[in-house]
């Protein structure tokens, strides 16, 4: 069903509770469940490893750090070239930076196996928290698989809420939509120089942010328990027409935020394409 995201209180008379849900416990093993129409996040407890303490050091005292970027269309081959280069030299110990690569690569080949495609979407990045980006859902392009995997080695840990927690899809589109306009304003003020402008735009950001309206319980906010592996869906392109016209009912995928504040993280997402 298609609708018109705007920010309007009618959206709360018209939608049909969220009935999707996340499987919070499941075994590495069981990562496959995310196939199911339902299931929008699995989380997979990891052991912890005795390697990840020196990164979490490294990466805490910037001694290891690796730019934000995006490489598209990578093999497996594309992704191990990848990573050879961002971890030969590094200050990373010889027996962690293998134990991080063949780790990596092992996500890798877990997508794949999970998508049945041989091409994919890396990020490999350390990063500061920020408030660049709030509540979201990744996006693929038309098409494109939805299944995603998402291990956070380090660090502050990634935020989600439980589908039941949200009001309708179309009110967390609104929302969305209602933050960007604001990002957009603050970005537009400050290139005017329109100090006051920005400041108002800024305390609006806030305020959406502080109290989020797509949430029927703003503070029941659960974070992705420390050495899991989260395997979640994306939302296929083809469901969002432009920035204000998206099939919310069928733009479902994984709602989950970086942390806004906290150390430094080392962040791995990997999903196919085409």
């Amino acid at each position: 069903m298609s609708s018109i995201v705007q920010p309007r209180a009618q959206a709360l008379q018209i939608c049909e509770p969220v009935r999707d849900r996340i499987l919070p416990t499941v075994s590495a093993d069981d990562l496959s469940c995310i196939l199911l129409p339902d299931v929008l996040a699995t989380i997979a407890p990891l052991k912890p490893e005795a390697w990840i303490e020196e990164l979490s050091a490294a990466v805490s005292d910037g001694s290891f750090a690796v730019k934000r970027s995006i490489l598209d269309g990578m093999s497996i081959s594309g992704i191990a070239r990848s990573l050879s280069e961002a971890l030969n030299p590094c200050s990373l110990s010889p027996s962690v930076r293998t134990a991080l690569y063949d780790d990596i690569l092992g996500l890798a080949t877990a997508c794949a196996d999970l998508t049945g495609t041989a091409r994919f979407r890396f990020r490999f990045f350390t990063d500061v928290p920020n408030t660049r980006c709030s509540y979201h859902v990744d996006v693929v392009p038309p098409g494109s698989p939805t299944t995603a995997l998402i291990r956070v080695y380090c660090g502050a840990r990634t935020e989600y809420v439980e589908p039941s927690n949200v009001v309708s899809w179309e009110d967390f589109y609104a929302w969305e939509f209602w933050r960007k306009q604001q990002v957009r304003a603050i970005a537009d003020a400050h290139a005017r120089q329109d100090a006051a402008a920005e400041e108002r735009a800024t305390s609006r950001l806030a305020r959406l942010d502080a109290k989020p309206h797509f949430l029927v319980h703003p503070e029941n906010v659960l974070t992705v328990p420390p050495h899991a592996l989260v395997a979640c869906k994306f939302v296929d392109g083809k469901h969002l027409l432009d920035r204000t016209h998206v099939q919310a009912r069928s733009a479902r995928g994984w709602i989950h935020r970086s942390p806004m504040a906290g150390v430094p993280r080392c962040v791995v997402t990997l999903n196919a394409v085409n």
